[in-house]
């Protein structure tokens, strides 16, 4: 495991601990996780974390104006990354289909 990739889960898991996140949720997730196919795992954790932050940033925006505020800016910074996160998911599933429906097959040839 790369460095990066291990201090991400030490934030990541720390500041769940700060959350009262469970391991019984945690578990939860991953077994929906493992019940995909493995090349989409990566997917549908991505689009369920944008989903979520999608929530809180409409539920924050209710509760706050926007001037100064820390939480609206880590929030815009997650949401360009969702954004950006799904038009490539789907520019993904697009190119992979079209590549699928252009290909010959071996009996076809």
């Amino acid at each position: 495991m790369s460095e990066i990739v291990r201090d991400a889960l030490h934030q990541v898991e720390s500041a769940a601990r700060l959350y009262g996140v469970g391991e019984e949720n945690i578990a939860g997730v991953r077994e929906f996780l493992s019940s995909q196919h493995p090349n989409d795992r990566g997917t549908y954790a991505c689009a369920v974390l944008d989903r979520v932050v999608t929530e809180i940033a409409y539920n924050h925006r209710t509760e706050c104006d926007g001037n100064e505020c820390r939480t609206c800016d880590g929030l815009q910074e997650a949401l360009t990354v969702a954004v950006a996160s799904v038009r490539s998911m789907i520019a993904d599933e697009m190119t992979w289909r079209k590549r699928r429906r252009n290909r010959r097959w071996f009996w076809n040839r």
